[in-house]
C-alpha cells in the first residue's frame, strides 16, 4: 500500500447514557478504530445496524469529534496541523437520506454553488461551475437547476449531491449508505456514475453499505465492523473468498442469492449484538459464535496479519497457526 492520504488512530467515541460519577454508562459507538486509506481506492464499510460505521464516518469527516484519536490527512494531523476548513475543501460526505441533506428553500444550482462561494469564489465563478456539474452528473441545468429539492425524484436529489461534493474539487468522498434508498435501476446508474467519477478525478472513496454485492462491486478493499471495532479488513476479493473471521463468514453466508443449490436454509447469525453499553468481555462476537473456545471470553483479540493487506481480530488465526 501506498503512503496513505487518508488515516484513522485509536478513533474513540462514546456517547453519555445517562448516570452521574461511577454509575454514568455511555454507549461504546466507535472503540479503538484505526485503517488507512491510499489514494484512489475505494475501501467498503460493511457490519450490521448499530456497529458504528456511520459514526466513523462522521469522525473521518470531523462532523463528529473524537474522544480520542486523530485523523490525518496526507501525513498531517487534522485541526492541528491542518485547519478544518482546508481539511473540509478536501474531504467531502454525501449522506443517505438525499432530501434532508439539501436545503428546501434552495435551488439545485444555488444548493451547489453555495459552498464555493462560502470559500472565496466569486457567484458567477460558482454559478458556472454548479451548472458544468450539474450536466457531469446526468442532470439538465436548464431544466433541474431553477428547481427545488421536492420537485426531484430520490435519485436526481442523490444526483445534485454528489456535485455539491465535487464541487470543492475533493480528493476524498465519504458516501454513507449514498445509494440505500434508492431502486435497483437508479442505484446501478448511481454507482456507475460513482465509478466513472473515481475513474475521471481520481476521488478516493470510503463506501459505507449494508448490501455486500454493491460493496463488493465498487470497493478495492473492505472493512466488518462489528460493536465499534474492527473485526476484519482486506483486499475485497480475499476477504469475500476467504473470510478469517466467523462475523464476516455469517455475513457473507446471508447474502441472498439466485442459485437455487444456494438456498439459505437457517439463519447463519441468531439474535441481536450485544449492548454496546455493556459490551461482553474478551471478544465482543463471542457471545454469538459457533466457533468460541476459551480466549476469545477472556482476551480481547488483536488484529492479527493474515499476508501482507489482511487482518483479522480473531483468536481462531492464533490458534491455526500454532498447529500449523
Amino acid at each position: 500500500m501506498t503512503a496513505p492520504i487518508l488515516s484513522a488512530h485509536n478513533l474513540v467515541k462514546h456517547f453519555d447514557a445517562g448516570g452521574f460519577g461511577p454509575k454514568r454508562k455511555v454507549v461504546r459507538a466507535v472503540d479503538d478504530v484505526s485503517f488507512e486509506l491510499a489514494a484512489g481506492e475505494t475501501l467498503g464499510v460493511v457490519g450490521e445496524s448499530g456497529c458504528g460505521k456511520s459514526t466513523t464516518a462522521r469522525l473521518l469527516v470531523q462532523l463528529l469529534k473524537p474522544d480520542t484519536g486523530s485523523v490525518r490527512f496526507n501525513g498531517k494531523v487534522v485541526g492541528f496541523e491542518l485547519s478544518l476548513k482546508e481539511f473540509r475543501r478536501q474531504v467531502q460526505m454525501v449522506f443517505q437520506d438525499s432530501f434532508a441533506s439539501l436545503n428546501p428553500r434552495m435551488t439545485m444550482i444555488d444548493a451547489i454553488a453555495f459552498g464555493p462561494t462560502v470559500h472565496g469564489m466569486s457567484g458567477r465563478d460558482a454559478t458556472r461551475k454548479a451548472q458544468d456539474l450539474l450536466e457531469r452528473v446526468g442532470l439538465d441545468p436548464a431544466r433541474f437547476g431553477g428547481r427545488y429539492a421536492h420537485e426531484l425524484s430520490g435519485g436526481q436529489r442523490q444526483r445534485v449531491n454528489i456535485a455539491r461534493a465535487l464541487a470543492f474539487d475533493p480528493q476524498v468522498i465519504v458516501l454513507d449508505e449514498a445509494v440505500s434508498a434508492l431502486d435497483k435501476s437508479v442505484e446501478a446508474q448511481v454507482l456507475n456514475l460513482l465509478m466513472d467519477l473515481r475513474r475521471e478525478r481520481g476521488l478516493t472513496y470510503v463506501f459505507i453499505s449494508h448490501d455486500l454485492n454493491v460493496v463488493r462491486h465498487i470497493s478495492d478493499r473492505v472493512m466488518v465492523m462489528y460493536l465499534g471495532e474492527v473485526a476484519e479488513i482486506g483486499p475485497a476479493e480475499s476477504l469475500y473468498t476467504a473470510p478469517r473471521h466467523p462475523y464476516t463468514e455469517a455475513l457473507l453466508a446471508a447474502m441472498p442469492s439466485l442459485d437455487p443449490d444456494k438456498r439459505t436454509m437457517e439463519a447463519p447469525l441468531a439474535g441481536d449484538p450485544p449492548n454496546p453499553i455493556d459490551p461482553p468481555p474478551g471478544c465482543r462476537f463471542h457471545t454469538r459464535c459457533a466457533q468460541a473456545f476459551g480466549p476469545c471470553a477472556a482476551q480481547v483479540p488483536f488484529q492479527h496479519a493474515i499476508g501482507s493487506d489482511h487482518m483479522a481480530a480473531c483468536h481462531l488465526n492464533r490458534a491455526q497457526e500454532r498447529v500449523a
